[in-house]
């Protein structure tokens, strides 16, 4: 008989790749999980990974029970969430590094007065959370992606600096330029790889671990940071500069919610989304 627990542990290694990474997301040891695993694949009589040096990669009788174990555990959820009314129950949400919570202020507050009750709880995964705000490269393959701004990405400077006039900058340009670097952004380590392809190498003067401290080490003039566009709008101290560059990837961002495909989930963000109003761009 499959049990509900090692289904949770299978998806989480299925789509994070790892035995360490799944074992740390549900807080437990590496040998406890990959046991759990190993019964799995003695209940259905088939591997359901093949270990490589870079992790696990599913097979295809593993890939077969991914799609039944996200049925299933969906209705677990559904079945637990029809027991626990919206308004004594917590709401977990993931809000990405790279993201300001500025714009949705009105969804929160409206989702606080529509259920004064409701908990809300902050994950630090993205996959372990009910709604996460990200940009849609980084959404959960086990949660539904709804898109809510588009913005451009600018190269953000203090006003003091020699290139602020300017209006738009090439990427050859950059060179000139010290930048914080934002590695935790999920498009960075591709802006890298074309700079690379244009033999460019740009210098770092900071790095930092969230978007609200780039902006202030902008405006002290550590250095110029590549930024959505919606961060730098209405900031005194701080000048926008478009970047010309050919990459749709890297142009602009979609910023949206990824809600888990659970009854409950869908409420919450019906709820959120009755107080979002997109900002004007």
């Amino acid at each position: 008989m499959i049990e509900v627990t090692p289904l949770r542990y299978f998806v989480s290694a299925f789509e994070l790749g790892t035995i360490s990474a799944a074992a740390a997301a549900h807080g437990i040891a590496q040998p406890s999980l990959s046991q759990a695993l190993h019964k799995l694949e003695e209940n259905i009589a088939a591997p359901l990974f093949v270990r490589t040096r870079k992790g696990l990669r599913p097979t295809t009788q593993g890939s077969r029970l991914y799609q039944h174990a996200l049925s299933i555990l969906g209705a677990v959820q559904n079945a637990e969430d029809s027991f626990r009314p919206l308004a004594q129950r917590h709401a977990s949400f993931y809000t990405s590094p790279d993201i300001l919570l500025k714009p949705f202020r009105g969804a929160f507050q409206g989702l606080k007065r529509a259920c004064p009750e409701l908990e809300l709880r902050f994950e630090t995964n993205a996959a372990d959370a009910e709604l996460a705000l990200v940009d849609q490269a980084c959404a959960p393959k086990s949660h539904r992606f709804h898109e809510l701004i588009r913005e451009p990405y600018v190269l953000a400077l203090n006003k003091g600096h020699p290139l602020a006039a300017m209006r738009v900058l090439d990427l050859g340009e950059l060179h000139a330029v010290p930048l914080i670097a934002r590695r935790y952004c999920p498009r960075y380590d591709a802006l890298l790889a074309e700079l690379a392809r244009e033999e460019l190498t740009l210098t770092s003067s900071a790095e930092a671990v969230h978007d609200q401290q780039v902006l202030e080490l902008v405006r002290l003039g550590f250095g110029g940071a590549l930024l959505p566009a919606g961060h730098v709008a209405r900031h005194e101290a701080i000048a926008a500069i478009a970047i010309a560059i050919d990459h749709p990837f890297l142009s602009e961002r979609r910023v949206g919610l990824a809600v888990k495909k659970t009854a409950a989930a869908n409420e919450v963000f019906r709820i959120w989304m009755t107080g979002f109003n997109a900002p004007s761009p």
